[in-house]
């Protein structure tokens, strides 16, 4: 007998591979948190529907000092735009990323190395996971950001870097950060 089932082709992922240099290439000193001014990315997603507004996060990984800027969009280019504003305020020589899209055009930026962890590998940049985590405390999962305004954003933050934490010696991000801008 004949088969006439017709095959289907197989699905390719996009972004397989890494996007850029990948977080294997990343110096020791910034994996072992010995340098200033090295920082995660990450998205946190409200509501996981179309035209939803994005939170981006990034940490710093030595002082564990935390932004946000609420974006309307994921889209990499409106990504892009909000990184470069912030590298012209902050000190950022490196950036650890995931591999999604939306990071994609990372790599354009200059003088920023920016690295990408493995696929599926949250625990490569787990200084940020937690961030996120904690910034669930005061915006629960499935909440819209869309009502969330940049002032009651920059609160949660605050607060977040104004905690003192045993990981710190129970000194909070902000003050070490100050302390690690002015070495």
């Amino acid at each position: 007998m004949v088969s006439i089932r017709k095959r289907s082709k197989p699905v390719i992922k996009t972004n397989k591979k890494t996007l850029g240099q990948s977080i294997e290439e990343r110096p020791e000193c910034i994996n072992d948190r010995s340098e200033f001014g090295h920082w995660e990315i990450d998205l946190v997603l409200g509501k996981k529907t179309k035209g939803e507004a994005v939170v981006l996060t990034l940490v710093e990984r030595q002082t564990r000092y935390a932004l946000g800027v609420k974006l309307e969009d994921k889209q990499s280019h409106t990504i892009n735009c909000a990184v470069k504003q912030l590298t012209s305020q902050y000190p950022i020589a490196s950036i650890t990323a995931d591999n999604g899209s939306e990071f994609s055009l990372l790599s354009d930026l200059e003088a920023v190395d920016v690295y990408f962890a493995h696929p599926y590998s949250s625990h490569e940049r787990g200084t940020n996971e937690n961030f996120n985590g904690l910034l669930r405390e005061y915006i629960p999962k499935g909440n819209s950001f869309n009502s969330l305004t940049s002032e009651e954003l920059d609160n949660y933050i605050t607060a977040i870097n104004e905690r003192p934490r045993r990981l710190l010696q129970y000194q909070s991000s902000k003050f070490l950060f100050g302390i690690a801008q002015i070495a």
